[in-house]
Protein backbone atom coordinates (compact mmCIF):
# COMPACT_ATOMS: atom_id res chain seq x y z
CA UNK A 1 0.00 0.00 0.00
CA UNK A 2 1.41 3.17 -1.03
CA UNK A 3 2.23 5.83 2.14
CA UNK A 4 0.13 8.78 2.56
CA UNK A 5 1.88 12.23 1.04
CA UNK A 6 1.52 14.71 3.97
CA UNK A 7 2.07 17.84 3.80
CA UNK A 8 5.73 19.25 4.53
CA UNK A 9 4.14 21.40 7.44
CA UNK A 10 2.56 18.48 8.81
CA UNK A 11 5.44 16.31 8.53
CA UNK A 12 7.77 19.02 10.37
CA UNK A 13 5.44 19.41 12.83
CA UNK A 14 5.29 15.89 13.44
CA UNK A 15 9.19 15.10 13.96
CA UNK A 16 9.19 17.75 16.21
CA UNK A 17 6.27 16.81 18.46
CA UNK A 18 8.07 13.01 18.24
CA UNK A 19 11.58 14.55 19.50
CA UNK A 20 9.50 16.09 22.44
CA UNK A 21 7.85 12.42 23.28
CA UNK A 22 11.24 11.06 23.31
CA UNK A 23 13.14 12.99 25.81
CA UNK A 24 10.67 13.46 28.60
CA UNK A 25 10.38 10.01 31.07
CA UNK A 26 7.09 10.96 31.97
CA UNK A 27 5.62 10.73 28.80
CA UNK A 28 6.79 7.33 27.99
CA UNK A 29 3.19 5.97 27.61
CA UNK A 30 3.04 7.98 24.72
CA UNK A 31 5.87 6.95 23.06
CA UNK A 32 3.93 4.34 20.12
CA UNK A 33 2.46 7.43 18.94
CA UNK A 34 5.91 8.76 18.92
CA UNK A 35 7.19 6.11 16.41
CA UNK A 36 4.23 6.82 14.47
CA UNK A 37 4.56 10.67 14.13
CA UNK A 38 8.43 9.63 12.99
CA UNK A 39 7.19 7.17 10.16
CA UNK A 40 5.33 10.42 9.04
CA UNK A 41 8.29 12.91 9.66
CA UNK A 42 10.79 10.37 7.50
CA UNK A 43 8.49 10.44 5.06
CA UNK A 44 9.84 14.06 3.56
CA UNK A 45 10.56 14.53 -0.07
CA UNK A 46 11.79 17.55 -1.09
CA UNK A 47 11.49 17.80 -4.86
CA UNK A 48 14.55 19.25 -7.13
CA UNK A 49 13.22 22.27 -8.73
CA UNK A 50 16.62 23.47 -10.05
CA UNK A 51 14.97 23.91 -13.60
CA UNK A 52 17.13 23.17 -16.87
CA UNK A 53 19.11 25.87 -18.58
CA UNK A 54 17.46 27.69 -21.10
CA UNK A 55 18.10 26.14 -24.96
CA UNK A 56 19.72 29.32 -26.81
CA UNK A 57 17.27 30.83 -29.29
CA UNK A 58 18.63 34.38 -30.11
CA UNK A 59 20.13 35.92 -32.81
CA UNK A 60 23.45 37.01 -30.51
CA UNK A 61 24.10 33.77 -28.75
CA UNK A 62 25.93 32.11 -31.49
CA UNK A 63 28.35 34.54 -31.48
CA UNK A 64 31.92 33.38 -30.87
CA UNK A 65 31.85 32.36 -27.24
CA UNK A 66 35.65 34.41 -26.35
CA UNK A 67 33.93 37.67 -28.00
CA UNK A 68 33.08 39.31 -24.48
CA UNK A 69 35.54 37.74 -22.66
CA UNK A 70 38.90 39.24 -25.39
CA UNK A 71 37.09 42.65 -25.34
CA UNK A 72 36.87 42.89 -21.35
CA UNK A 73 40.24 41.14 -21.39
CA UNK A 74 41.48 43.99 -23.82
CA UNK A 75 40.02 46.89 -21.80
CA UNK A 76 40.92 45.12 -18.49
CA UNK A 77 44.89 45.23 -19.77
CA UNK A 78 44.79 49.12 -21.28
CA UNK A 79 43.48 50.40 -17.76
CA UNK A 80 45.45 48.75 -16.04
CA UNK A 81 48.63 50.02 -18.08
CA UNK A 82 47.04 53.55 -18.13
CA UNK A 83 46.43 53.52 -14.21
CA UNK A 84 49.81 52.04 -13.32
CA UNK A 85 51.55 54.53 -15.70
CA UNK A 86 49.72 57.26 -14.49
CA UNK A 87 50.18 56.52 -11.04
CA UNK A 88 53.73 55.95 -10.67
CA UNK A 89 54.61 59.94 -11.17
CA UNK A 90 51.17 61.21 -9.71
CA UNK A 91 52.36 60.13 -5.89
CA UNK A 92 55.49 62.10 -5.82
CA UNK A 93 55.39 65.62 -5.94
CA UNK A 94 58.66 66.32 -8.39
CA UNK A 95 57.08 64.20 -11.22
CA UNK A 96 53.24 65.17 -9.86
CA UNK A 97 53.16 67.43 -13.00
CA UNK A 98 54.39 64.64 -15.48
CA UNK A 99 51.08 62.15 -13.89
CA UNK A 100 48.71 64.52 -14.54
CA UNK A 101 49.86 65.32 -18.54
CA UNK A 102 49.49 61.64 -18.81
CA UNK A 103 45.73 61.68 -17.24
CA UNK A 104 44.89 64.34 -19.07
CA UNK A 105 46.60 62.94 -22.54
CA UNK A 106 44.86 59.79 -21.65
CA UNK A 107 41.22 61.09 -21.32
CA UNK A 108 41.89 63.96 -24.15
CA UNK A 109 42.96 61.22 -26.58
CA UNK A 110 39.74 59.05 -25.62
CA UNK A 111 37.72 61.54 -26.02
CA UNK A 112 38.46 62.57 -29.41
CA UNK A 113 38.63 59.13 -30.79
CA UNK A 114 35.15 57.46 -29.16
CA UNK A 115 33.92 61.10 -29.20
CA UNK A 116 34.43 63.76 -31.36
CA UNK A 117 35.64 61.36 -34.47
CA UNK A 118 32.28 60.05 -35.33
CA UNK A 119 30.32 63.13 -34.35
CA UNK A 120 32.36 65.06 -37.10
CA UNK A 121 31.72 62.70 -39.67
CA UNK A 122 28.40 62.00 -39.29
CA UNK A 123 27.86 66.08 -38.93
CA UNK A 124 29.78 66.70 -42.22
CA UNK A 125 27.59 64.27 -43.66
CA UNK A 126 24.71 66.09 -43.00
CA UNK A 127 25.84 69.10 -43.21
CA UNK A 128 26.05 68.06 -46.94
CA UNK A 129 22.23 68.53 -47.28
CA UNK A 130 21.05 65.20 -47.65
CA UNK A 131 22.20 64.65 -50.73
CA UNK A 132 24.35 61.68 -50.17
CA UNK A 133 21.73 60.09 -47.68
CA UNK A 134 20.12 56.94 -48.19
CA UNK A 135 16.27 57.32 -49.31
CA UNK A 136 13.28 55.37 -50.79
CA UNK A 137 13.50 56.74 -53.44
CA UNK A 138 17.03 56.96 -54.02
CA UNK A 139 18.14 53.29 -52.96
CA UNK A 140 14.93 51.68 -52.46
CA UNK A 141 16.34 48.24 -52.06
CA UNK A 142 19.20 49.25 -49.16
CA UNK A 143 16.71 51.67 -47.68
CA UNK A 144 14.16 48.41 -47.54
CA UNK A 145 16.97 46.24 -46.04
CA UNK A 146 18.46 48.64 -43.46
CA UNK A 147 14.40 49.46 -42.01
CA UNK A 148 13.27 45.54 -42.09
CA UNK A 149 16.95 44.46 -41.37
CA UNK A 150 16.84 46.34 -38.20
CA UNK A 151 13.71 45.50 -36.98
CA UNK A 152 14.38 41.84 -37.20
CA UNK A 153 17.52 41.66 -35.83
CA UNK A 154 16.40 43.94 -33.11
CA UNK A 155 18.45 47.21 -33.06
CA UNK A 156 17.69 50.75 -34.01
CA UNK A 157 17.86 51.20 -37.74
CA UNK A 158 21.21 53.68 -38.61
CA UNK A 159 21.09 56.63 -40.86
CA UNK A 160 23.23 55.34 -44.13
CA UNK A 161 25.04 57.67 -46.31
CA UNK A 162 26.09 56.72 -49.89
CA UNK A 163 29.37 58.48 -50.71
CA UNK A 164 30.97 58.72 -54.22
CA UNK A 165 33.80 56.97 -53.25
CA UNK A 166 35.50 54.64 -55.89
CA UNK A 167 36.91 52.49 -53.53
CA UNK A 168 34.41 49.49 -51.76
CA UNK A 169 33.15 50.39 -48.77
CA UNK A 170 30.45 49.44 -46.80
CA UNK A 171 30.79 49.89 -42.80
CA UNK A 172 29.29 51.14 -39.66
CA UNK A 173 30.67 54.04 -37.66
CA UNK A 174 29.74 55.95 -33.75
CA UNK A 175 28.52 55.77 -30.88
CA UNK A 176 25.00 56.50 -32.51
CA UNK A 177 25.66 54.40 -35.24
CA UNK A 178 25.40 55.49 -39.05
CA UNK A 179 26.13 53.44 -41.90
CA UNK A 180 28.78 54.16 -44.69
CA UNK A 181 28.19 52.45 -48.22
CA UNK A 182 30.23 53.85 -51.34
CA UNK A 183 29.17 54.01 -54.67
CA UNK A 184 32.22 51.43 -55.25
CA UNK A 185 30.89 48.99 -53.24
CA UNK A 186 27.26 49.60 -55.04
CA UNK A 187 29.29 49.17 -58.88
CA UNK A 188 31.63 46.22 -57.78
CA UNK A 189 28.56 43.83 -55.36
CA UNK A 190 25.45 42.31 -56.92
CA UNK A 191 23.00 43.33 -55.06
CA UNK A 192 22.50 40.19 -52.73
CA UNK A 193 25.74 40.93 -52.04
CA UNK A 194 25.39 44.17 -50.74
CA UNK A 195 22.97 43.11 -48.77
CA UNK A 196 24.89 40.75 -47.03
CA UNK A 197 27.25 42.97 -45.70
CA UNK A 198 24.40 45.85 -45.00
CA UNK A 199 23.12 42.97 -42.46
CA UNK A 200 26.52 42.33 -41.70
CA UNK A 201 26.99 46.04 -40.10
CA UNK A 202 23.45 45.85 -38.45
CA UNK A 203 24.57 42.36 -36.46
CA UNK A 204 27.70 44.43 -35.59
CA UNK A 205 25.40 46.61 -33.81
CA UNK A 206 23.62 43.94 -32.17
CA UNK A 207 26.70 43.16 -30.76
CA UNK A 208 27.65 46.64 -29.59
CA UNK A 209 30.92 45.95 -31.76
CA UNK A 210 30.68 49.56 -33.70
CA UNK A 211 32.60 51.94 -30.74
CA UNK A 212 35.77 48.96 -30.93
CA UNK A 213 35.30 49.20 -34.99
CA UNK A 214 35.30 52.81 -35.04
CA UNK A 215 38.19 53.40 -33.11
CA UNK A 216 40.36 50.72 -35.11
CA UNK A 217 39.29 52.92 -38.15
CA UNK A 218 40.13 55.91 -37.25
CA UNK A 219 43.56 54.93 -36.08
CA UNK A 220 43.63 53.19 -39.37
CA UNK A 221 43.60 56.57 -40.97
CA UNK A 222 45.52 58.40 -38.69
CA UNK A 223 49.02 58.97 -40.40
CA UNK A 224 51.39 57.39 -38.64
CA UNK A 225 53.44 60.35 -37.67
CA UNK A 226 50.06 61.40 -35.86
CA UNK A 227 49.05 58.56 -34.45
CA UNK A 228 52.46 58.77 -31.75
CA UNK A 229 50.24 61.49 -30.35
CA UNK A 230 47.31 59.30 -29.97
CA UNK A 231 49.60 56.60 -28.31
CA UNK A 232 46.73 55.85 -25.10
CA UNK A 233 44.10 54.74 -27.03
CA UNK A 234 46.96 53.64 -30.18
CA UNK A 235 47.84 51.06 -27.15
CA UNK A 236 44.14 50.16 -26.79
CA UNK A 237 43.86 49.34 -30.35
CA UNK A 238 46.76 47.17 -30.36
CA UNK A 239 44.96 45.16 -27.58
CA UNK A 240 41.98 44.68 -29.24
CA UNK A 241 43.61 43.66 -32.26
CA UNK A 242 45.60 40.66 -30.37
CA UNK A 243 42.13 38.81 -30.18
CA UNK A 244 39.23 40.88 -30.24
CA UNK A 245 39.17 42.11 -33.91
CA UNK A 246 39.13 38.51 -35.17
CA UNK A 247 36.77 37.24 -32.90
CA UNK A 248 34.43 40.44 -33.61
CA UNK A 249 34.49 39.79 -37.35
CA UNK A 250 33.99 36.20 -37.24
CA UNK A 251 30.71 36.24 -35.08
CA UNK A 252 29.25 38.94 -37.31
CA UNK A 253 30.08 36.15 -40.59
CA UNK A 254 28.13 33.50 -38.07
CA UNK A 255 25.32 36.06 -38.01
CA UNK A 256 24.94 37.00 -40.91
CA UNK A 257 25.08 33.65 -42.20
CA UNK A 258 22.35 32.22 -40.10
CA UNK A 259 20.53 35.33 -41.73
CA UNK A 260 21.47 34.72 -45.13
CA UNK A 261 21.49 30.77 -45.27
CA UNK A 262 24.30 30.81 -48.06
CA UNK A 263 27.57 30.53 -47.67
CA UNK A 264 28.57 30.62 -51.25
CA UNK A 265 27.10 34.43 -51.00
CA UNK A 266 28.66 35.91 -48.31
CA UNK A 267 31.96 34.07 -48.87
CA UNK A 268 31.84 36.08 -52.71
CA UNK A 269 30.89 39.31 -50.80
CA UNK A 270 33.83 39.17 -48.60
CA UNK A 271 35.79 38.62 -50.42
CA UNK A 272 35.16 41.30 -53.28
CA UNK A 273 35.35 43.56 -50.43
CA UNK A 274 38.59 42.47 -49.46
CA UNK A 275 39.45 42.42 -53.38
CA UNK A 276 38.59 46.27 -53.55
CA UNK A 277 40.61 47.17 -50.52
CA UNK A 278 43.49 45.16 -49.90
CA UNK A 279 46.74 46.27 -51.31
CA UNK A 280 47.95 42.42 -51.93
CA UNK A 281 44.57 41.53 -53.67
CA UNK A 282 44.39 44.97 -56.13
CA UNK A 283 48.76 44.42 -56.92
CA UNK A 284 46.92 40.57 -58.28
CA UNK A 285 44.29 42.73 -60.21
CA UNK A 286 41.75 40.44 -58.98
CA UNK A 287 38.26 41.74 -60.25
CA UNK A 288 34.80 40.88 -59.38
CA UNK A 289 34.41 38.67 -62.23
CA UNK A 290 37.70 36.64 -61.05
CA UNK A 291 35.88 35.98 -57.60
CA UNK A 292 32.62 35.02 -58.81
CA UNK A 293 34.74 32.33 -61.60
CA UNK A 294 36.06 31.69 -58.12
CA UNK A 295 33.33 30.78 -56.01
CA UNK A 296 31.96 28.88 -58.67
CA UNK A 297 34.84 26.65 -59.09
CA UNK A 298 33.78 25.88 -55.24
CA UNK A 299 38.08 24.87 -55.02
CA UNK A 300 37.70 22.57 -57.52
CA UNK A 301 40.53 22.45 -60.03
CA UNK A 302 39.33 24.30 -63.61
CA UNK A 303 39.51 22.64 -66.58
CA UNK A 304 40.63 25.74 -68.54
CA UNK A 305 43.73 27.51 -68.12
CA UNK A 306 41.92 30.78 -67.59
CA UNK A 307 40.19 28.99 -64.43
CA UNK A 308 43.24 27.66 -63.42
CA UNK A 309 45.16 30.84 -63.31
CA UNK A 310 42.14 32.48 -61.87
CA UNK A 311 42.08 29.74 -58.84
CA UNK A 312 45.65 29.65 -58.15
CA UNK A 313 45.42 34.02 -58.09
CA UNK A 314 42.52 34.03 -55.50
CA UNK A 315 43.94 30.96 -53.76
CA UNK A 316 47.57 32.99 -53.12
CA UNK A 317 46.01 35.67 -52.25
CA UNK A 318 44.13 34.51 -49.69
CA UNK A 319 47.16 32.66 -48.42
CA UNK A 320 49.01 35.55 -47.82
CA UNK A 321 46.39 37.46 -46.01
CA UNK A 322 46.28 35.49 -42.42
CA UNK A 323 43.20 37.44 -41.34
CA UNK A 324 40.88 36.56 -44.43
CA UNK A 325 42.41 33.09 -44.94
CA UNK A 326 40.82 32.13 -41.08
CA UNK A 327 38.06 34.08 -41.65
CA UNK A 328 36.94 31.89 -45.00
CA UNK A 329 38.06 28.89 -43.02
CA UNK A 330 36.10 29.44 -39.85
CA UNK A 331 33.10 30.25 -41.62
CA UNK A 332 33.65 26.83 -43.42
CA UNK A 333 34.27 24.74 -40.50
CA UNK A 334 31.23 26.04 -38.96
CA UNK A 335 28.47 25.54 -42.03
CA UNK A 336 29.58 22.32 -41.99
CA UNK A 337 29.10 21.40 -38.14
CA UNK A 338 25.63 19.92 -36.39
CA UNK A 339 25.30 23.05 -34.54
CA UNK A 340 24.83 25.51 -37.61
CA UNK A 341 22.12 23.20 -38.67
CA UNK A 342 20.63 23.40 -35.08
CA UNK A 343 21.19 26.97 -34.93
CA UNK A 344 19.04 27.37 -38.44
CA UNK A 345 15.68 25.09 -36.64
CA UNK A 346 16.02 26.64 -33.08
CA UNK A 347 15.83 30.25 -34.69
CA UNK A 348 13.15 29.46 -37.50
CA UNK A 349 10.93 27.43 -34.33
CA UNK A 350 11.17 30.70 -32.10
CA UNK A 351 10.27 32.77 -35.24
CA UNK A 352 13.52 34.57 -35.01
CA UNK A 353 15.37 36.40 -38.04
CA UNK A 354 16.21 32.95 -40.13
CA UNK A 355 15.31 34.45 -43.56
CA UNK A 356 17.44 35.03 -46.73
CA UNK A 357 18.04 38.94 -46.88
CA UNK A 358 15.95 40.62 -49.10
CA UNK A 359 16.30 39.70 -53.14
CA UNK A 360 19.05 37.72 -52.12
CA UNK A 361 17.69 35.65 -54.60
CA UNK A 362 18.03 37.68 -57.66
CA UNK A 363 20.10 39.29 -60.23
CA UNK A 364 22.75 36.80 -59.91
CA UNK A 365 22.65 32.91 -60.51
CA UNK A 366 25.42 31.98 -58.23
CA UNK A 367 23.22 33.55 -55.57
CA UNK A 368 20.64 30.75 -56.12
CA UNK A 369 23.09 28.18 -56.06
CA UNK A 370 24.69 25.22 -53.41
CA UNK A 371 23.65 26.46 -50.30
CA UNK A 372 26.50 24.20 -49.04
CA UNK A 373 30.19 24.94 -49.22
Amino acid sequence: MAKPNYPLQVRCVAFGFSFFLFNFEFLSVLHPLSLILQIMAVTVKIENKVKPSPVAAELADYALPNLKGEGGKAFGIWLVIMVVLCGVFLPFEATRPLGIIFVAWWILSSFAYFIIAPRIVLRRLRLEGGKNSITAQRQPRLKTLLSKGSATIGVAEPEGFLLEDAASQVQILGGQPFMLVSQGATDALLPPELDCLALRCLIHAKLDSVKRLSLLKFLNDTPAGMRVLAWPVAMYGALLRTGWSDAAEQSADRLTLLLVKNPKLLMSAILKQFASCDPQMQERSISPDDVDTYIKQGGLIGSTGTEISTQYKIGSAIKENPTLDERLRALTAWVNTPEYVLALEKLAARGKPATAPLGADANTAEAAASKTV
